[in-house]
């Protein structure tokens, strides 16, 4: 009796599927450490998705990267935005896991669960960051080569718009040459509330600032007198100073604005209180002792070499990586969405809309010339989408920096509209 080739498929999958566990959560999970470079030790978390499908590999694999740099994917990425469960072990609403298989990855070293033997061995540019990130990707299709003809989307936040992308050149580059994945399978990378370039988010801060009533004519005067100093930094090449600089402003700001949560103007949160860099007593104590032990890990490593992960690279996050997304849209088949929350002062959308129209690409035309469309879902405006050639920006109302958080249900429809997950991969 003949089997069908999806049977055929779904039978050799089989084999791969004895690597699933049953971690924290709903669903089959697997999850470890990659040594990427002799004691580097890099810590992923893999969701297979729980989507009514035959396998699930029907569904595209989503890599998910977090800012900082330093802050921890599997905690802020996973309870806060877009796993199944929030802090509290709870379901939460805008569970990506619910369409893709999602992949959570605690970079750079030092970020969440991920460590070094030695603080020597942690990365202090972005080129290094992305070698640790290539190797992980070498050992993560070796050991799940199921997901090699998976479409393969990388989404990103904040400081992930400088890794993403890079990476996504490096990706391509190796499947090209048959070094990993298929020629193909990375289909786009998505970037949100993007910082890839100091100067162009710190020359739209005072205007979004007075815009939005956060602050006065007098502030005004204030905020550009401290952004250019970060200027002058930048234009002598003086990468440390200008994230001296950086910091000066946004101590500067705090005061003007009476400490407005800098991540979501509309959100008020105790400095004490802040839990957006993912390492708040709470958050600690819930990943070290509830999850460390779910996934019986050390926990006590999260976190641990955070801070100095992120001051290792303290002068690289003023280097612009500006000319990365021409690139990719100039030389591979990859699209490149943007989104933004635009109640976000660390990235205003003014910035990212600056930076959309500096950028040079080859039929960047059919971008200009699309619609800006709303989106609305079940009778609510949820944003704006404008997508031309390979090529999207989307507008997301009622949410800042973390918008998968604020918002859920625009997002899942980005989720959706970039990956295009209820198309089945085999026919």
């Amino acid at each position: 009796m003949c089997c069908s080739i999806r049977t055929i498929v779904c039978l050799l999958l089989g084999i791969h599927w004895a690597s699933a566990r049953r971690g924290f959560g709903p669903g089959e999970q697997d999850w470890g450490y990659v040594d990427v470079r002799e004691g580097a030790h890099m810590f992923y978390w893999l969701y297979y998705t729980t989507a009514n499908v035959s396998t699930y590999t029907d569904r595209p694999l989503v890599l998910w990267l977090q800012g900082g740099p330093g802050g921890a994917s599997s905690a802020l990425g996973n309870f806060r935005e877009l796993g199944p469960l929030d802090f509290k072990g709870q379901p939460r609403e805008g569970n990506w896991v619910r369409h893709v298989n999602l992949l959570f990855i605690d970079n750079p070293l030092g970020a969440g669960f991920s460590y070094v033997d030695n603080s020597s061995l942690l990365v202090t540019n972005n080129e290094e960051l992305v070698d640790d990130l290539m190797a992980f990707m070498m050992h993560f299709y070796k050991r799940h080569s199921e997901f090699k003809e998976v479409p393969l989307h990388i989404f990103s936040e904040s400081y992930g718009g400088k890794m993403a992308p890079a990476l996504a050149i490096r990706l391509d580059k190796a499947m090209s040459l048959g070094e990993l994945g298929a020629l193909g399978t990375l289909k786009s990378v998505t970037l949100g509330n993007p910082w890839i370039s100091t100067r162009h988010v710190c020359k739209e801060y005072s205007r979004y600032l007075f815009v939005n009533g956060l602050i006065d004519e007098d502030g005004v005067a204030q905020v550009d007198a401290s952004v250019k100093r970060i200027f002058e930094a930048l234009d002598d090449n003086e990468f440390e100073k200008a994230t001296d600089a950086y910091f000066s402003w946004f101590k500067l700001m705090q005061e003007l604005t009476g400490e407005v949560f800098s991540y979501n103007t509309q959100t008020h949160v105790d400095s004490s209180e802040d839990r957006s860099y993912g390492y708040g007593e709470d958050i600690r104590q819930f990943m070290e002792d509830t999850v460390g032990k779910a996934l019986q890990i050390n926990g006590s490593v999260f976190g641990a070499q955070a801070y100095l992960a992120h001051d290792n690279l303290y002068a690289d996050t003023s280097i612009a990586t500006i000319d990365d997304i021409p690139l990719l849209l100039n030389e591979t088949s990859i699209k490149v969405n943007l989104y933004s929350g635009q109640l976000d002062i660390i990235v205003p959308t003014a910035a990212t809309l600056a930076l959309i129209q500096d950028w040079v690409w080859v039929n960047k035309s059919q971008y200009l010339q699309a619609n800006r469309t709303p989106i609305v879902i079940e009778g609510r405006l949820q944003g704006y989408e404008k997508v031309g050639g390979k090529f999207g920006m989307y507008w997301i109302n009622r949410s800042g920096h973390m918008a998968p958080e604020d918002n859920p249900t625009a997002m899942e429809y980005v989720l959706k509209v970039v990956t295009q997950y209820d198309n089945d991969v085999l026919k």
